[in-house]
Formats: C-alpha cells, sequence, structure tokens
C-alpha cells in the first residue's frame, strides 16, 4: 500500500488496511495500549499512570511517572510517524477509530463502559475515572436521594451490597467506597467464575513489633514512620498469619516480597497492588489475599481474604482494564 495511491488514502479513512494497526504492532510491550489510550481515546494521565503503575512489580516513591509515561508517549509517536512515512503516510492521514488495532484496545481497557448509578441504577459513571474515591452516584440528587433511603430504611441499605451487577457483594460491607469500580466488577467476576471466594474478616492488632524484621525493607523503602497505619496494618497481618502457622518468608508485602519469590500469602493495602493479584496467585504460586482497602491504627482491623480455588480459571480469566498493562 503506497500513500500516494489516492485509493490507499481512501482504504486507511475506512479502516480497510490497517496502517496504523501495522504501526502499533512496531511498539514494544505495552506502548502502543498507551499511546492509543491518550491520543484516541483522551483518557485522562492520572488514569494512564494508575494502569501503569499497577502492572509494575516496584512502585517508587519519588519517581517520576508522569514524565516517564511522557516519555513512551514521545518515543511511540516518533515510531509511528517513521513507521508511517516509510509506507508514504503521513499522521495527517490517520483516523484512529477506524483502526481494528485501535478498537481492540479500547475494548481490552472498557474504556467507554459506564458503571450504573447505585440509586438510579443508570449507567453513567465512567469505568476509568480520575485518582480519588470512586463515585458511586451519578449527581448530587441521587447521592442524596441514597441517603435518605439507607435513614428510612437500614434493612434495604444493607441489601444493595448484594447486587453483582453493580459490583458489589456483602463481603465489601463498609469497603465498597474504598475498593475502585473497575477492581470490584473484576473481584466480582473472579468470584463468580469459581476462581475465588472472598469473605470480610477482622484481624486484631499486634501487641508488640517482634515482626519488624519482617517488614524493614518496607520501612526503609517506604518510609513509614512508627506511627504509620501502614505499619501497624502490616503488623496486625504478619501475626495473623504467623498464628496460623505460615511462614512469613513467603509473604508478598504491599509490592513487595518479604523474601522468597514464591508468595502464597499476600497483604496489600488501600487496593494500590489488588490488580496484581491475579499474576500473583498464577504466576507466584499464591492462595491468599489478605487486602486492607482502609487502614488505621485502631485495636481491630477489618479486611477483605481472598483464596484461589482454581489457578486454571485464574490464569484463563479474560483480562481487561487494569491487567492489561
Amino acid at each position: 500500500m503506497n500513500g500516494s495511491d489516492p485509493t490507499a488514502r481512501a482504504a486507511i479513512h475506512s479502516g480497510n488496511g490497517d496502517v496504523l494497526g501495522a504501526a502499533l504492532a512496531q511498539l514494544e510491550g505495552n506502548d502502543a495500549d498507551i499511546i492509543v489510550l491518550r491520543e484516541a481515546f483522551e483518557v485522562p494521565m492520572t488514569v494512564i499512570i494508575r494502569l501503569y503503575k499497577a502492572t509494575r512489580q516496584q512502585v517508587l516513591p519519588d519517581f517520576d511517572y508522569l514524565g516517564h509515561v511522557h516519555g513512551i508517549m514521545a518515543g511511540a509517536r516518533h515510531q509511528v510517524r517513521d513507521f508511517l512515512a516509510q509506507e508514504g503516510f503521513t499522521a495527517d492521514d490517520l483516523d484512529w477509530h477506524n483502526s481494528a488495532a485501535v478498537r481492540d484496545i479500547g475494548a481490552r481497557y472498557r474504556v467507554h463502559h459506564l458503571v450504573p448509578c447505585q440509586h438510579c441504577g443508570d449507567s453513567k459513571i465512567p469505568m476509568l475515572s480520575r485518582t480519588g474515591r470512586p463515585r458511586e452516584y451519578c449527581s448530587d440528587a441521587c447521592r442524596q436521594a441514597a441517603y435518605r433511603r439507607r435513614q428510612a430504611n437500614p434493612a434495604a441499605a444493607a441489601a444493595y451490597l448484594d447486587d453483582p451487577a453493580a459490583g458489589l457483594r456483602p463481603c465489601f460491607a463498609g469497603f465498597e467506597r474504598s475498593i475502585p469500580a473497575d477492581s470490584r466488577f473484576k473481584l466480582v467476576a473472579l468470584e463468580k467464575s469459581g476462581a475465588i471466594s472472598m469473605e470480610r474478616i477482622t484481624i486484631n492488632a499486634a501487641s508488640d513489633a517482634k515482626f519488624e524484621h519482617h517488614i524493614e525493607d518496607h520501612l526503609w523503602w517506604r518510609r513509614w514512620s512508627p506511627q504509620s497505619p501502614f505499619l501497624h496494618a502490616a503488623r496486625a497481618a504478619l501475626a495473623h498469619l504467623r498464628s496460623r502457622g505460615l511462614n512469613l518468608d513467603e509473604v508478598f508485602l504491599h509490592g513487595q516480597d518479604i523474601h522468597s519469590e514464591i508468595t502464597p500469602y499476600a497483604v496489600g493495602f488501600t487496593c494500590r497492588y489488588l490488580p496484581a493479584m491475579r499474576r500473583v496467585f498464577v504466576r507466584f504460586g499464591g492462595t491468599e489475599w489478605i487486602e486492607f482497602p482502609r487502614v488505621s491504627t485502631g485495636p481491630t482491623l477489618p479486611c477483605l481474604r481472598i483464596r484461589a480455588l482454581d489457578h486454571v480459571k485464574l490464569s484463563t480469566f479474560k483480562q481487561h482494564s487494569l491487567d492489561a498493562m
């Protein structure tokens, strides 16, 4: 196909002969996903960075991820332009949304997927929302109406949590605002497939700091202070696992292996590494994940315990959204 041919130029606009898809296929790793999410679907940079960080084995606290992702996009644009130039095309010839490769990336990340409002039920809330507390209601009116309904009928308020279509399960009680919507939908789908089980449990705070040698890398790397609620939750989780006779060297603690690369047990806080759960289960022998959607320094800490039931189903589960990068 030559760009000087009018028929060829018409084809690239009609979607026939996906030159853009061929150009994107030349990119390394997930660079094509990043540039397509930004250029074609105008996904906010905050969301792209969150998706990118979710797939890193280690997230560095002081690293310039914004600059890094901008660098990835600049390099990807340059490679795409070079490929197009070799084929006789320019960037002005492109119609991103007529590319099958672009549409496939958009479908995998569900960029147009809307989450239903928890009051009116209308699907109006973007799944790929900006960082911060996940939205539950499509408007202030729905949020206020839902509050009045909860006040008037506490039993009905509890019932709304058993709604898989809205990404809600009773075990999310008290966490539903802390677990991102895309993670909730994925967990519900995994549970429905029989790949995992979920339950809400409460763990007691540890009475001493005897597990500090297991957390010392986090104390340095995360800069957790002695009063940090993350340190408090980490001690409680490790004490809970030790009380069950488990080997703490085989724990994946908030994004980092304590010692062994094979980690049957994982502990996470604030859902930061929850998107990596399926990969930890499949690739590193994971059997159980304890997630603290919120951390505190209280005497008891509620959390979500997720157990792997079927590693075959986990490995073949259709990836989307946060898993795609």
